[in-house]
């Protein structure tokens, strides 16, 4: 089978949880015997040889695309994120495909390439993007940036629907919102399935950390929707459990060399308690020394990745319903889910206190993990379910990306 796998950005390396689920859907499609080309929109900062060389050694080609300068994306009907990523629909496909999978509608252009032969069109769905946009703005607090996102939320509604109708398949991260997507529109549901997260599943990580107190909370740190996240839990939990002889908040991610960024990790190093790591390459170690995974996120839209990656790695989850939200994971059964200040510090103390409850909480979520997001057994169904097309040319938009 030949597909074509559209992205916004390099899966590798896998920092954060779109890259994960692009990169480990990549790896699987290509042991699953498919031949793979990847189209990526070419980054600010080029990327560093080895990832690409782990890129190259599974795709059959890459290619990075040319973004569109912001001045000439703004005053567009389509969104920014969506209208800067163009030269998807110019550039020269020479193959045909049975399938072309684009990742999220910011790289949706792909379709209005009129040299786009192929047999199926697929769009998966990381987040209700016009929500997404609309927490971004609630949380920013510069009042231009503000205005920008509000926009783009806006302009999103009409860009999200159109590109929904004009796809062969709809591939949801999030159960969710693809019950949400069936339930408004049934006439549309025989083409939008539940896809979760696509990890590479392995063993049980062996873990000895019965007499650790490390809690640990892993995100992008540029993302202001993390940043706010960990200063609810560091303004309403983190103090309250200072009794708790050990205890102690670690926090790791990517700041992508944005300053904002950098200035809020300096912030959180200066909290009585408190570690954090920026830029790490293998979170393998900080998973191993830690015990319980928060994920006290206030806002967002789509799976909050970060748990599920926990909750792979074998640490029990202490979660907002916003952080678990669309995951598939039960509250007391795989994770602890709270939402007030008390019930969260309530649930992580119960679970620091009592090893045998934490580890058996673990072990049921990873039971229930590896029976629903198996990455190779999920793309394997949908692949094979795909009927054999004879590939078709790409069709005009009707919504307009230029002004």
């Amino acid at each position: 089978m030949k597909i074509l796998h559209v992205m916004s950005e390099l899966p590798c390396p896998a920092d954060n949880g779109m890259r994960a689920d692009m990169g480990d859907r990549l790896k699987a499609m290509s042991r699953l015997g498919c031949s793979v080309d990847v189209l990526v929109m070419k980054p600010k900062v080029p990327p560093e040889k080895r990832h690409l060389a782990e890129v190259r050694e599974i795709a059959g080609s890459l290619a990075f695309i040319e973004r569109r300068p912001v001045w000439k994306s703004v005053a567009t009907i389509a969104p920014t994120f969506a209208s800067r990523n163009y030269g998807l629909a110019e550039f020269p496909l020479a193959r045909e495909y049975d399938v072309t999978i684009a990742e999220g509608e910011e790289v949706f252009p792909i379709f209005d390439n009129p040299r786009l032969r192929t047999g199926l069109r697929v769009l998966r769905v990381h987040n209700d993007e016009s929500a997404y946009f609309r927490e971004l703005a609630r949380a920013q607090k510069h009042f231009l940036q503000k205005q920008f996102l509000r926009l783009e939320a806006l302009r999103l509604l009409p860009y999200c629907r159109s590109a929904f109708r004009r796809v062969d398949s709809l591939w949801f991260i999030s159960q969710v919102e693809h019950l949400r997507f069936v339930t408004a529109q049934p006439a549309s549901a025989a083409k939008a399935v539940w896809l979760p997260p696509s990890i590479a599943l392995g063993d049980l990580p062996r873990r000895n950390t019965a007499a650790c107190k490390r809690v640990l909370f892993v995100g992008s740190l540029h993302i202001t929707l993390n940043q706010e996240a960990v200063r609810w839990y560091l303004t309403n939990v983190h103090r309250h459990l200072f009794q708790i002889p050990g205890y102690e908040l670690v926090v790791a991610g990517s700041t992508q060399g944005r300053a904002a960024a950098e200035q809020f990790a300096e912030e959180i190093r200066r909290e009585e308690r408190c570690t954090v790591y920026t830029n790490v390459d293998d979170l393998g170690s900080l998973y191993e020394q830690s015990v319980i995974f928060v994920n006290p996120m206030q806002r967002g839209a789509g799976v909050k990745l970060k748990s599920v990656h926990a909750i792979e790695r074998g640490i029990p989850v202490v979660s907002t319903s916003v952080g678990n939200e669309g995951s598939g994971f039960a509250d007391k059964d795989h994770v602890r889910v709270a939402d007030t200040p008390a019930g969260f510090t309530a649930a992580v103390a119960g679970l620091l206190q009592n090893c045998e409850e934490r580890e058996q909480m673990a072990l049921r979520a990873y039971d229930h993990f590896r029976q629903v997001y198996d990455c190779e057994a999920n793309i394997g169904r949908l692949l094979t379910n795909v009927a054999p097309r004879k590939p078709e040319a790409a069709t005009l938009p009707d919504v307009a990306l230029s002004a």
